[in-house]
């Protein structure tokens, strides 16, 4: 018995040791806020590159409009201005502040906004917006008070008990942290001992032999095997779509004149409607009918034959051999889409 009160005393000497060194190790003060702070200057000048083109049409994305759209031939397909505004790793929160402090405030804001998304991407709020990469793309747009951003992408999803142990014990609420640096040191010290290779020489290196030209160039298999991941409450159309950004960038967009047009990408693990399971096929009609009734045009590529298994390096990117086709594709379905209005 004495060995197990040894252990119990032992774990709590560490646990109360790093609760003290932890904040004064890290900088960070607890008990801490549950979410994240922003400042209220746009850092990157997403505001000057849209006063240089004043365009007529905005594509919004992430990096599957990289490789998968040619603004200039989107251009020359419709005759309007176009830029492309691919935001890397961005989600439904970057699309919400992209929208609500860069294109509606621009002096001269497009007359079409093509809001490109893949899968559910739009109902999942708190899609790509924790991990140092990501809070610091969205510091990038964010104001000095986001409270629609903080409430829908990082309160709503707290747990309680969680909340309170991510805020109250720095043993808890830095776990990530601490596996970062404990990742980093695993990752960093041997390249540099024995190679005198130091992170960023690491880093390009890495980026070179994972490029995506590297990878297996027909990687993706049908989606049958894998039905089980696509059902659930995140595919729960009607519970969800009040607690996303969708509503507020219907919102924004109706106030301020510009013409919303939600455009569907192709998930290659779902190259026919036949691929989709029940919950799926209720989530996109539910999305549908939503759409319809708030007025919000919809062009759906989801399951269109021209795009082929062989056009994806991966589930959802373009090789840049397809982006010819994808981008008429688009430009003919936008075309008709306002011919028809």
């Amino acid at each position: 018995m004495r060995y197990f009160y040894r252990y119990l005393l032992i774990t709590l000497s560490i646990f109360l040791i790093l609760e003290g060194f932890l904040p004064q190790w890290l900088h960070v003060p607890y008990p801490r806020s549950l979410v994240p702070t922003f400042s209220k200057s746009i850092r990157y000048d997403y505001q000057g590159r849209m006063d240089e083109y004043k365009p007529q049409v905005l594509l919004l994305g992430n990096s599957i409009l990289i490789d998968g759209m040619d603004e200039a031939e989107f251009k020359s397909i419709t005759g309007f201005r176009t830029f492309n505004l691919a935001v890397v790793g961005a989600a439904s929160a970057q699309y919400y502040l992209m929208i609500k402090n860069v294109i509606s405030t621009d002096s001269t804001p497009p007359k079409y906004l093509l809001l490109f998304f893949l899968d559910n991407l739009l109902t999942t709020p708190d899609l790509w917006v924790n991990g140092f990469n990501f809070l610091i793309r969205i510091d990038e747009i964010a104001g000095e008070n986001e409270t629609v951003l903080l409430q829908k992408a990082y309160l709503n999803l707290i747990n309680p008990v969680e909340g309170y142990l991510d805020s109250h014990f720095p043993i808890f609420g830095e776990r990530q942290t601490l596996k970062n640096k404990i990742d980093n040191r695993l990752r960093y010290t041997l390249p540099l001992l024995f190679q005198k290779c130091a992170k960023p020489c690491l880093d390009k290196n890495l980026d070179m032999i994972f490029n995506n030209e590297n990878m297996n160039p027909n990687p993706i298999t049908p989606i049958s095997i894998e039905l089980d991941k696509w059902t659930g409450q995140k595919w729960d159309f009607n519970a969800l779509i009040e607690k996303s950004f969708l509503p507020d960038i219907i919102q924004i967009t109706k106030e301020k004149g510009i013409n919303l047009i939600l455009v569907r990408e192709k998930n290659a693990r779902i190259m026919n409607i036949e691929d989709e399971n029940s919950d799926m096929r209720m989530y996109f009609q539910g999305l549908a009918d939503y759409l319809k009734k708030e007025g919000i045009p919809l062009l759906d590529f989801s399951h269109d034959p021209v795009l082929t298994l062989d056009m994806f390096h991966d589930e959802m990117h373009l090789k840049p051999s397809a982006r010819s086709t994808f981008t008429r594709l688009v430009a003919e379905g936008f075309l008709g889409l306002i011919q028809e209005k």
